[in-house]
């Protein structure tokens, strides 16, 4: 499996919808990408994440929007095949926190059930056999409803609260689930007695899944229930045709001060086998007028 194969979810009209209710508009460019506007009283600010590799003609036709709609500034968060000398020849710099996780891990479904197994870690095979052996059970539900995504969401959302890590509210999620619909999913890993031990959501485009959120409950953090959860959504992502799932959101040591929070977390999600990628960091343009500022700043 090529990363260049996957076109990230970013780049769908379901997030395109999604975006709708933060206001932000999508244009299409010719090559396909989708560069997305959202306004500033007078002005507008731009961003462009992972579009197909962005060409001389392609970033033209971006100036020309940008031109148009008075934009500010305009981020790219390049895909893995993007020429940046291209970027580089239109002004843009290497400038700029991320909106994407820059590091990721995708986990090929293609291999069979026996190869995706080997793939993981010895504590992690352990860790879901001692889960099976607690009796623990996995449900996995596609297209949500509202009451399955709420009770999703209070396990996410202390979860959030418990260690200080930021949680878009519950319109946010009923959004994501709203406008992926068939291909939105949440599941949970519950204990012999039912109690809820942990759940995630996945969001599915142009067959790759991608891993968006996750959360365990106090009594979760004790038991090795989450592995199993993983583990099974796995195998199910595969049996239902799935190319890949990109584990979205692994430390980076190109921004550790940004990416340190991820790191305990990282550590589980690199214990399933996944091929680590890097993406290239975000390069900004600013408007003319702007520009002479932003060279202050990089002096």
């Amino acid at each position: 499996m090529q990363v260049t194969d996957i076109t990230d979810i970013r780049q769908s009209e379901a997030w395109s919808r999604y975006l709708k209710m933060y206001g932000w508009e999508s244009r299409q460019l010719s090559c396909g990408g989708i560069l997305r506007l959202t306004r500033f009283l007078l002005f507008s600010v731009a961003r462009i994440h992972r579009a197909p590799c962005l060409t001389l003609n392609d970033l033209k036709e971006v100036d020309i929007i940008c031109k148009t709609n008075r934009v500010l500034y305009i981020k790219i968060s390049p895909s893995i095949s993007q020429d940046l000398t291209n970027l580089e020849k239109f002004g843009y710099r290497r400038k700029g926190g991320i909106d994407l996780p820059p590091r990721t891990a995708f986990i090929d479904l293609r291999l069979d059930e026996a190869s995706l197994w080997k793939n993981l870690t010895k504590d992690c095979r352990y860790s879901i056999k001692k889960s099976y052996g607690d009796n623990n059970r996995v449900e996995i539900i596609q297209n949500p409803d509202d009451a399955m995504v709420e009770k999703y969401y209070r396990v996410l959302n202390e979860r959030s609260q418990r260690i200080r890590f930021y949680n878009p509210s519950l319109c946010d999620h009923l959004e994501k689930i709203k406008c992926f619909n068939k291909e939105s999913f949440v599941s949970f890993v519950c204990n012999a007695t039912g109690e809820v031990l942990g759940t995630k959501m996945f969001l599915g485009f142009n067959g790759c899944v991608w891993y968006m959120y996750s959360g365990l409950t106090k009594l979760g953090e004790k038991s090795c229930g989450n592995y199993q959860l993983m583990w099974e959504c796995i195998k199910y992502f595969r049996n239902i045709g799935y190319r890949a799932v990109d584990m979205e959101g692994l430390a980076d040591d190109r921004l550790k001060n940004q990416t340190k929070k991820w790191r305990n977390y990282s550590h589980y999600k690199m214990q399933f086998g996944g091929k680590i990628v890097d993406f290239p960091l975000p390069y900004t343009k600013y408007a003319t007028i702007f520009q002479l500022t932003n060279l202050i700043n990089w002096i």
